[in-house]
């Protein structure tokens, strides 16, 4: 996988798009680390940092009403029933990191449409590098799974706002060395910068908190 390749997608609507991918978020060509590996019930296998973003089933996603027969009306359906997926905090699905997927939840099958349970997790230590690309849908099908190409951050929809200037073409251009390119190792200066300012913000409110407790006591 380079920048400027075309992969499967998953834009706002629920619809599968060709995407294309823009850059890294991450990548360590020659990085040794420690992964999960996910199987589910359908044989597939996802092979994803513990702080990646996957999406979790909490119920099935089919949409009750009558049984649709037209091709059309089938994809209408489907796209329907994505988009509602991807909207935050649903009952339906939600991005969580992938240490947080027990044996028994749900990953999302793209092709199927239908959840995959989970029927087995392995720790493994891969020395074939890590590799997070970055797409204009912050989204990607990877084995037949959605997952966010976000980690670290808890939440998708903060982190693909956050990440907006990333996506945008002019601004690419004039950031250049802040995006990254292809030949760039280790996180993305931007996305890095990012998150020591969220790790410190968030250990201030931590601090103000445990001052705030001392205080009324």
């Amino acid at each position: 996988m380079r920048p400027g390749m075309t992969v499967t997608g998953v834009d706002s609507r629920g619809r599968l798009v060709e995407d294309t991918v823009l850059g890294w978020l991450h990548k360590e060509t020659r990085a040794t680390a420690e992964i999960l590996l996910i199987k589910t019930r359908s044989g597939k296998e996802l092979r994803v940092t513990r702080q990646h973003l996957v999406y979790r089933m909490n119920e099935n996603p089919r949409v009750p009403g009558r049984k649709m027969t037209a091709v059309s009306s089938l994809s209408h359906e489907k796209e329907q029933h994505i988009q509602k997926i991807l909207e935050l905090e649903t009952s339906v699905g939600e991005a969580v990191f992938a240490e947080d997927i027990r044996i028994g939840d749900a990953l999302f099958d793209i092709a199927a449409h239908l959840p995959d349970p989970v029927v087995a997790i392995d720790t493994l230590v891969t020395s074939d590098g890590l590799y997070a690309p970055l797409t204009r849908s912050g989204r990607l099908v990877v084995d037949g799974i959605l997952v966010s190409c976000y980690g670290t951050y808890a939440s998708h929809t903060v982190a693909h706002a956050a990440l907006w200037p990333a996506r945008v073409e002019l601004l690419r251009k004039i950031w250049g060395s802040a995006l990254g390119s292809d030949s760039t190792e280790g996180i993305m200066p931007y996305a890095e910068g990012l998150y020591r300012v969220w790790t410190s913000a968030a250990r201030i409110l931590k601090d103000s908190r445990v001052n705030a407790i001392a205080f009324a006591c």
